[in-house]
């Protein structure tokens, strides 16, 4: 272990420092009232229930509906990280998250010690960790797929190497993370594929390769078409909703790209909606692709297949927050874009180019990454360490409702008290025994602002209800067993 360090010593600097503002940034926002029923609050609810060695059944949907939520997302990696709620709590996914970017961060690096000479694999790993996709994902929450991303570095690092067994460990802990991640290891075994077809034939493992392959698209097939919806009796989750312009189902979206590629290629570029600001969304991501080292891309096109499905799942969807360089979804760019950027240095012809190149390119990466417009990774300003709120008395007053109770809480306090058998999104009350509601300091989705007022007034003048706690913008109110909803 000493002689490791010794070996990396500067490569762990450069994670410790990166580290630090990792939980400046996520765990910060977590205590400061800044995460999520959805999505941080709906698995915080997940880990709770594997670890008590219950089904995760979802309840925070905003229909109220109540399902597997295996479901919804078939995201088995969840059960096995449950073990360390009893450790870390509310902060479980949050601390896991951060240590897995870290640990990605390292399978590039160990991928770039390979190919690189004097620095250049610690400054790559500074590229990797300078990534505006992790920026935007530690803003918001924890993801499944933050999580597949950063196990992707070390498959192909292990798949190169021909050590088969730890490869298809990393290949099944992406797969696991999330369903559509099956799709998204073809394309990266596809790109590998290609790449040691044509560059290093004589090493191409047809075997491997071909039966990993086969394995993703037979696990997403079962997963997708029969697993899923098995489980979800509800049958409110349609994720293919945001291509139906396509195309009906997936044989249909398929025809669509298969007949109409110039179609498919304009909407990679341009949005169907008429309105400024979304018109800009996809330019902004082709925009930091390439100031963040994705030139490297045309001379090793195999990334680009390996980036196929993530492109064509932002960019032909019909929403407009995926568009964009926000939230989780542009996470899966930050280590291809780092491996693809090692193979082009590798074979760069001027050597003395290589350094300066690699500097420069942190160093645009790092300067458009921070635009005023992303919230809650401001960790350099004093704003980002105050809540607005008097969040020490919030949390004393959340410490008033049993642990065993069933909550109805607003968005921002979901997370904070899901670690119990069934939690619910308000305005969702059912059979809820607490109502948890943060009045102010906090957008009030999913509850109409116009009706909230109302809603309040309602709640407090209701003598069913007793009033355990108004004070510091936050009511905690127990419902009476005749209440509504609780007959």
């Amino acid at each position: 272990m000493l002689n490791n360090f010794k070996t990396h010593r500067l490569a762990w600097l450069i994670t410790a420092v990166y580290g630090t503002v990792f939980c400046l940034i996520s765990l910060v926002n977590h205590y400061n009232f800044r995460s999520y029923g959805l999505d941080l609050g709906i698995y915080t609810h997940g880990i709770y229930s594997y670890s008590h060695l219950q089904w995760h059944i979802f309840t925070l949907g905003l229909e109220g509906l109540e399902f597997n939520h295996l479901g919804n997302h078939f995201s088995p990696i969840v059960a096995l990280l449950s073990p360390f709620y009893f450790l870390f709590g509310s902060y479980t996914l949050l601390i896991l998250q951060i240590a897995a970017i870290l640990f990605g961060g390292w399978g590039v690096y160990l991928f770039a010690k390979k190919r690189l000479k004097g620095w250049q694999p610690e400054l790559i790993l500074i590229l990797f960790f300078s990534m505006w996709g992790i920026y935007s994902a530690l803003a918001y929450d924890w993801h499944a797929n933050v999580m597949a991303a950063m196990f992707a570095p070390w498959f192909i690092l292990f798949y190169e190497r021909g050590d088969t067994k730890k490869a298809i460990l990393m290949f099944a802990l992406v797969l696991i993370c999330k369903e559509n991640m099956a799709v998204w290891m073809a394309a990266i075994i596809s790109g590998l594929i290609v790449r040691d077809f044509f560059l290093k034939p004589k090493e191409l493992n047809w075997k491997l390769g071909a039966s990993l392959l086969g394995t993703s698209v037979i696990y997403f097939g079962i997963v997708q078409m029969l697993i899923m919806p098995a489980l979800n009796t509800a049958g409110v989750s349609d994720h293919l909703g945001n291509y139906s312009h396509l195309g009906e189902g997936p044989a249909g979206v398929i025809k669509t790209m298969l007949t109409k590629p110039r179609h498919i290629f304009y909407l990679l570029f341009e949005s169907l909606q008429a309105d400024e600001l979304t018109s800009m969304l996809k330019s902004q991501l082709h925009f930091m692709v390439l100031v963040s080292g994705g030139l490297a891309l045309i001379y090793r096109p195999h990334y680009i297949i390996m980036l196929a499905p993530i492109y064509a799942q932002k960019l032909l969807s019909s929403n407009p927050a995926h568009w964009g360089v926000y939230s989780q979804y542009s996470i899966e760019f930050a280590p291809i874009i780092c491996l693809a950027y090692v193979e082009w240095l590798q074979n760069l012809s001027f050597e003395k180019w290589k350094t300066p190149l690699l500097i420069g390119t942190i160093a645009t990466a790092t300067f458009f990454n921070w635009h005023p417009t992303r919230p809650n990774t401001g960790f350099y300003q004093s704003e980002h360490y105050q809540s607005g709120l008097e969040t020490d008395a919030i949390y004393e007053a959340l410490s008033l409702i049993p642990d065993d109770a069933i909550v109805s809480a607003s968005n921002v306090i979901v997370p904070h008290v899901a670690g119990r058998k069934k939690i619910y999104l308000y305005p969702v009350v059912k059979d809820a025994d607490y109502l948890a509601i943060l009045t102010h300091g906090r957008d009030l989705y999913p509850v109409d602002s116009l009706e909230f007022p109302n809603r309040m007034m309602e709640l407090r003048s209701d003598s069913l209800n007793e009033i355990v706690y108004d004070e510091n913008n936050l009511l905690i109110i127990k419902r009476n067993s005749t209440s509504e909803g609780k007959q």
